[in-house]
């Protein structure tokens, strides 16, 4: 099982590979549009995430939960159940 600080990682990593935004200069709160993701990327990355984490991810999940920390927090309870 991954911790939400896991997950983090995760996205930071996925996001900086996208964007090309350094890893630190990712923020917890920051949202996913506000760090260069369009719909396109936004899709291939949860794409990544869905085969890494084996969760399903819908594309909505961006406005749903749109920030990394809150999609990280809906993860962690998804791959708690």
């Amino acid at each position: 099982m991954r911790t939400k600080a896991e997950i983090l990682q995760l996205l930071k990593l996925e996001i900086a590979s996208e964007t090309g935004v350094p890893i630190s200069e990712i923020g917890d709160s920051a949202s996913f549009f506000e760090l260069g993701l369009n719909s396109i990327s936004a899709v291939f990355i949860l794409d990544v995430l869905e085969k890494k984490l084996k969760v399903e991810m819908n594309p909505l999940f961006f406005w749903d939960y749109p920030t990394l920390e809150l999609l990280a927090e809906y993860i962690t309870m998804q791959l708690k159940k």
